[in-house]
């Protein structure tokens, strides 16, 4: 069963729009929206395990230029 969870995203300067556009192309983001409030961004991501959600979130998003915070909210079964 895989694992899905949404990546608040905040953004530095303009980087907001680039940040969108590279986060749709990587595998396991599984949409991306563009936000009022505090953050600019929130992913929804799909992994198969806490490892692979750990380097998608760690290395993969959290390595996009301009990216400056992001704060992961697992989804959890009632």
């Amino acid at each position: 069963m895989a694992i899905s969870a949404f990546v608040l995203i905040d953004t530095t300067g303009n980087h907001t729009k680039s940040a969108y556009k590279t986060l749709t192309r990587i595998q396991g983001v599984q949409a991306v929206y563009p936000v009022t409030g505090p953050h600019d961004l929130v992913a929804q991501v799909e992994a198969e395990t806490l490892e692979e959600l750990n380097d998608l979130v760690m290395v993969r998003i959290r390595g996009i230029d301009g990216i400056t915070k992001t704060n992961t909210a697992i989804v959890l079964k009632l």
